[in-house]
């Protein structure tokens, strides 16, 4: 019988089609190869309770290798990610009948559907896939209002199993219920529709969101999320074949301390209202699609594991056989700490003292690599130390040294404490730069193939903002560059630059929604957030309205660094020389601009000067930046 004579006789059930689903997503979504691999882990691991094969939340945690926690000498601190993950992929299992089954046993059925989502596999099979993927993960998290799993243990009893099992169609949430606030009615499940127009199942499904309107008034709780976001920072870098354990071994207490409060930075971002009980779904939809794209990137490195098996493994496998299993046992128990993860930074003339793998994974979420559909942790991107006050001083015509001559997209990252405060906050601030430094405003082209991305700027600490770029043309003009530097006026990012004058000093002005101006002498620095403003470089941040009030915050500087993007340290494809790679030619033209100084030096210290003399203005000319060790050696080979 055909799915359509079943629907005309009202034979086909939810369950029958969220099975016939679940088999066209394998079918389109994996290859033959991987779908192997995805039963093999799959039933091997699966436990059995009346016929049923399924996962529960300890099988899901220990596969992927979530760990519950850290332990120290005094302590537990806990990272405690995999209850959320189980609630997260038991919601989605039930796809797209979350009203009827939700939350799913994890069967065979509910995890193809899983790890089709999450790993964004759906463009095969689905026609609109990525804006309600948005809407599903919400979904997957709300747990304020909501109905509490009745298998969601760790510690699940044989009778907890078998009630699960029983109960979990009837079980369902109560974010799925009836609301109404400001959202269009027009707004439907197109994600879900467009799972089912092919199966024929449209009137069965409407059926089940009859009073659905996917309008949520349920909350995301802060609890839940920081402990999801404190998983995705550690295992941002994560590749998709690569241990879970390269990230999480060694977890100390100062790194937990490091994940939650950047985690908090990030929670601030979705406005939370602590008397709501956490955070909306309007919040939670805005905020990702516009200032953290790349948040959830981490969950499809992490699922992509259910797509290889260590057992099909025949390397592996020959091993396994010259082993009894006690040995492999005592192997497993003597392994050697994991080797540390490939760095993002370069070797170079200063090692960073803003960024660490935790900052750097808070970038991840929001950073392009050289394509927009990419973080720059999911590429070849590199960074490349070019300029850092504590290595190079606070000179400007060191960082003119340094940076201008700098041809790919930069990194602007700077740290400080409020000017004219007695607090001791930290605020982290940057910029992304994908056009070379100007020092006028002209507006020649970039040679850099990064310049058709848009910049942004952004505060990290203590709440993340992001400003993006502002694509409209009307925006690119020729007072108003995205990055300037003057050694009279200092350094301006996003700024409407006067016209010279030769009476006075005209300085920047914040332009638009967003700016940031560092002194001439880098110590201080004026960031400034407006809620309005689409004619400058940069627009206002997401989850601002007009009503908001500006936001100006003066820094007393600690550090400013600017690093480059090189978009293949092994390739020569940006430069016009092939033989050579972006890294080697700004090293090149780095060295000989010292020796030039080196030249000039000689030309102005001649014999007959007092040394005092000459001590005087080689001192001048290392302080700038132009002669000496780190200007040579300020290339990167360190």
């Amino acid at each position: 019988m055909g799915v359509a004579q079943s629907n005309e006789h009202g034979a086909s059930s939810p369950e029958e089609l969220s099975s016939m689903l679940a088999e066209r997503f394998a079918t389109k979504c994996f290859t033959p190869l991987e779908l192997t691999h995805f039963k093999d882990n799959f039933f091997s691991r699966a436990l059995e309770q009346g016929g049923l094969r399924y996962w529960n939340e300890k099988v899901l945690s220990d596969f992927l290798g979530i760990p519950d926690g850290i332990y120290t000498s005094s302590q537990k601190q806990p990272l405690d990610a995999g209850p959320v993950i189980f609630r997260m992929v038991s919601y989605l299992g039930a796809f797209p009948f979350q009203n009827t089954l939700a939350p799913s046993v994890l069967t065979f059925e509910a995890m193809v559907k899983v790890v089709v989502l999450l790993t964004e596999r759906y463009g095969k099979a689905l026609k609109r896939g990525h804006k309600d993927r948005i809407k599903l993960l919400f979904g997957s998290l709300a747990d304020v209002g909501r109905k509490i799993p009745a298998e969601s243990s760790r510690e699940c009893t044989t009778e907890d199993s078998e009630a699960s099992a029983e109960h979990s169609h009837a079980l369902g949430f109560s974010i799925d219920a009836p609301a109404n606030d400001e959202y269009d009615e027009d707004e439907d499940d197109d994600l879900a529709l467009a799972a089912l127009e092919s199966l024929d199942a449209i009137e069965v499904f409407k059926h089940d969101h009859r009073v659905d309107k996917t309008v949520y008034e349920t909350r995301i709780s802060i609890d839940t999320f920081r402990r999801l976001l404190m998983l995705l920072l550690v295992i941002a870098p994560l590749k998709p074949l690569e241990s879970l354990r390269v990230y999480t071994f060694g977890l100390d207490v100062q790194r937990m301390e490091s994940l939650k409060k950047e985690a908090d930075s990030i929670i601030a971002a979705f406005s939370p209202e602590e008397s709501d009980g956490g955070i909306s779904y309007k919040a939670f939809a805005r905020t990702i699609s516009l200032s953290l794209p790349y948040l959830f990137d981490p969950l499809t490195a992490l699922f992509e594991h259910m797509l290889f098996s260590k057992n099909l493994n025949l390397s592996r496998r020959r091993h396994k056989e010259q082993a009894t299993e006690t040995e492999q046992e005592e192997s497993e128990e003597n392994e050697e700490p994991p080797s540390p993860p490939a760095a993002l930074t370069l070797p170079g003339s200063f090692e960073s003292s803003i960024l660490n793998p935790t900052l750097t994974s808070h970038l991840s979420f929001f950073l392009p690599s050289t394509s927009p559909d990419i973080n720059i942790l999911r590429s070849s991107v590199k960074l490349h130390p070019v300029f850092s006050t504590s290595a190079h001083g606070s000179s400007l015509t060191s960082f003119s040294h340094h940076v201008l001559t700098w041809q790919t997209a930069t990194l602007l990252l700077l740290q400080g404490s409020p000017a004219d405060s007695t607090s001791e906050e930290l605020i982290t601030l940057g910029a992304y730069i994908p056009q070379t430094w100007k020092t006028s405003i002209s507006t020649s082209s970039s040679s850099s193939k990064t310049s058709d991305l848009l910049p942004c700027l952004f505060q990290l600490s203590p709440k993340h903002i992001l400003l993006p770029g502002n694509p409209s043309p009307s925006a690119k003009k020729p007072n108003t560059p995205t990055a300037y530097f003057s050694t009279n006026t200092g350094i301006a990012v996003g700024c409407r630059i006067p016209a010279p004058s030769r009476t006075q000093q005209n300085y920047p002005t914040p332009h638009g929604a967003g700016s940031l101006i560092i002194d001439s002498n880098i110590e201080t620095a004026e960031f400034h957030a407006e809620p309005v403003g689409h004619d400058g470089v940069f627009l206002p941040a997401a989850n601002t309205s007009p009503e908001d009030p500006s936001t100006k915050i003066k820094l007393d500087l600690y550090t400013l660094e600017i690093w480059g993007i090189v978009p293949d340290p092994e390739s020569s494809s940006f430069s016009a020389d092939p033989s050579l790679s972006p890294v080697e030619i700004q090293r090149a033209k780095w060295e000989f601009e010292a020796r030039e100084a080196e030249r000039r030096r000689n030309i102005n210290l001649k014999a007959g000067a007092g040394d005092s003399a000459k001590e005087s203005a080689r001192w001048l000319l290392e302080t700038a930046g132009i002669i000496g060790d780190e200007a040579r050696y300020s290339g990167g080979r360190g």
